[in-house]
């Protein structure tokens, strides 16, 4: 399953939908009322980047929880050729959320204040342990409410 485009605008990432354009997914989340996840991710060199992508975002509680928010993703491959407009939008927006964390690192955005919510960076692929990204995720949603 490569990436298909959904629209121009999204792409589909890990059995997910992921806006490519921040501003674009900052009106959607503001019109429904939900908040942002910014995934920073090097989908085709970083080790725990690749775990996160195989198995946290395909779960499916992962996948329930994901219907509440609006998704962004922040990519950095080093082989895997990309637009270079969308290269400098993701390294703005790492510049303005992503500070001095790692890859991966999921940031949760209000779309109103435009604020870190929290973060969670890194994926433990040793013990397989998706519980923290879950929990990340519902105390997002629940700080919305």
């Amino acid at each position: 399953m490569g990436h298909f485009l959904v629209s121009a605008q999204q792409t589909e990432y890990g059995g997910l939908k992921w806006y490519l354009d921040y501003q674009q997914a900052r009106k959607v989340a503001l019109h429904s009322h939900k908040p942002i996840i910014i995934l920073f991710t090097g989908s085709d060199w970083c080790p725990p980047c690749m775990a996160l992508k195989k198995e946290v975002l395909p779960n499916r509680l992962f996948q329930e929880k994901a219907k509440h928010v609006v998704l962004v993703l922040a990519d950095f491959p080093k082989r895997k050729p990309m637009d270079p407009m969308q290269k400098q939008k993701n390294r703005a927006l790492a510049g303005r959320f992503l500070g001095q964390n790692g890859l991966p690192t999921m940031v949760a955005v209000d779309p109103k204040t435009e604020t870190v919510m929290g973060h969670i960076t890194g994926y433990n692929f040793y013990t397989h342990d998706i519980s923290p990204h879950i929990r990340f995720i519902e105390r997002m949603i629940q700080s919305k409410e």
